[in-house]
């Protein structure tokens, strides 16, 4: 199957939309520069199935953007803008959402060669990766590639990221929660290869099954990648356990925060504990790694305090030790539990610096989207502040779901140099069904909306005071 659509858009003008296919004259979506002109601050980029909440993902370079979501028709779609004259082209990947699992989020990245790289619509299933045969040209997108030709049957949580000298990398789960290991490969010119001879996490225990749920593999400022997990007994969220942290040069060998060799693949026996959270404590899988003023690893994560309430806890390595503390001192208590995706009332991005200050931006549900900024030593909330015009939800502010839906937002990432200079923030948003149904079809006359829930896909602009590089 392939269908590619195509249609042009006028900035500053008019906006017309294409309907199932339509022709343009050759090289409409091709970028000049020298006649570039403002974008209108909305483009609506495709009907999109909203039956289900998954994480779609947007990308630009130089010359395009790229947003990758599920269609009308549920199938794997990527769209290309040209940023400089509007023109659209839209091609299907070949695969089929089922319509209600919130685990098959879609990843992008371009590769060295400034290809644009595709992985979605897996959880527990087969690999579906795709990849542009030329730079900026959507046509390879139609065919499904094998990556190394071993674990790919039943795989899930596509993950794209770099090496330091700029090689693509790719991490997935291979198996199923509570049973699963964890993969790399990188792409050494058009192939890819293993890169970890063994999982990175062991998928047992003292004989019995178990599986790693990880940060992001975060190259921190003294080169080494750093990632930070919990490990699960079972499909169920309350059987999580124990904070865990390890760094690694070159992704294979593996240390903890003292330096000392780990052996491979890691397991809850010889991992380094950074609390030790019993199952049962309101530990979430949604463990964060970010980075202090000293470039020490500072880990974010939630558990119940001595009251029963869940904090938002912090910890760090000291000279003896990791120390943790509770930066929050909230009453609310969520206590998260059984198995498929479950609704995530507590979210955190990990922590940063931002002039000269350590941020994190935190929702919950007593005090809705805050930056919170905290104490050097204390990593204590000092203030707690509203969300940065930045934030793809400013731009977004005016779009009001119908009742019984969400509204869903993600800002379009500029990859490293390959975005050039950065005259307008970009970004996405749709509507959905929230996630309530566990992954399951759902109950059509209790939700209020038709099962079969469809969203305009809407592209975002505006521009940015002082244009940087990115």
């Amino acid at each position: 199957m392939r269908l590619i659509t195509r249609s042009t858009i006028l900035f500053g003008g008019l906006i017309l939309l294409g309907a199932s296919v339509c022709v343009f004259a050759q090289g409409t979506n091709k970028a000049n520069s020298s006649r570039c002109a403002a974008p209108p601050s909305e483009i609506t980029i495709d009907r999109a199935w909203g039956g289900a909440r998954v994480a779609f993902d947007a990308l630009e370079n130089k010359d395009y953007l790229y947003v990758a979501y599920y269609d009308a028709d549920r199938w794997l779609t990527v769209a290309q803008v040209n940023k400089c004259n509007g023109g659209l082209e839209k091609i299907r990947v070949p695969s089929r959402f089922g319509g209600w699992d919130e685990h098959n989020s879609i990843a992008l990245a371009f590769d060295a060669e400034n290809r644009l790289n595709v992985s979605g619509n897996m959880h527990v299933s087969p690999l579906v990766y795709a990849r542009m045969d030329v730079p900026d040209r959507l046509a390879g997108l139609s065919i499904l590639r094998g990556m190394v030709g071993a674990d790919e049957e039943r795989t899930t949580y596509p993950y794209f990221f770099r090496f330091p000298d700029g090689a693509l990398a790719f991490s997935y789960r291979s198996g199923q929660s509570g049973d699963g290991i964890e993969l790399i490969n990188r792409l050494v010119g058009s192939d890819w290869v293993r890169w970890t001879n063994q999982p990175v996490f062991a998928p047992n225990r003292d004989g019995t099954t178990i599986n790693a749920y990880h940060s992001d593999y975060v190259l921190g400022p003294d080169k080494f990648f750093h990632v930070a997990w919990v490990w699960r007994r079972t499909y169920k969220v309350e059987t999580n356990f124990h904070v865990n942290y390890a760094k690694s040069r070159d992704l294979r060998v593996w240390e903890d925060s003292r330096g000392n060799v780990l052996s491979s693949p890691i397991t809850p026996a010889s991992a380094e504990v950074v609390d030790q959270v019993p199952e049962n404590s309101g530990l979430f899988n949604n463990v964060r790694l970010g980075f202090d003023e000293e470039g020490r690893p500072t880990i974010s994560y939630l558990k119940f305090d001595a009251t029963g309430a869940t904090q938002l806890f912090h910890a760090r390595p000291g000279s003896n030790g990791w120390i943790s503390v509770p930066a929050t001192d909230w009453g609310y208590r969520w206590d998260p539990r059984g198995g498929g995706s479950v609704p995530s009332e507590i979210s955190f991005s990990g922590v940063k610096v931002s002039d000269g200050r350590l941020i994190e931006q935190v929702k919950q549900p007593e005090i809705g989207s805050k930056i919170f900024v905290y104490g050097d030593d204390s990593l204590k909330v000092q203030e707690a502040l509203n969300p940065d015009v930045d934030e793809p939800t400013a731009q977004i502010k005016d779009r009001h779901p119908p009742k019984g839906a969400i509204l869903n937002a993600r800002a379009v990432r500029a990859e490293s140099s390959r975005a050039g200079v950065l005259k307008y923030r970009y970004a996405i948003s749709w509507f959905s069904l929230p996630v309530d149904n566990r992954d399951k079809p759902r109950d059509c006359a209790r939700v209020g909306l038709p099962c079969d829930f469809i969203s305009e896909l809407v592209l975002h602009s505006s521009p940015i005071a002082n244009p940087r590089k990115n």
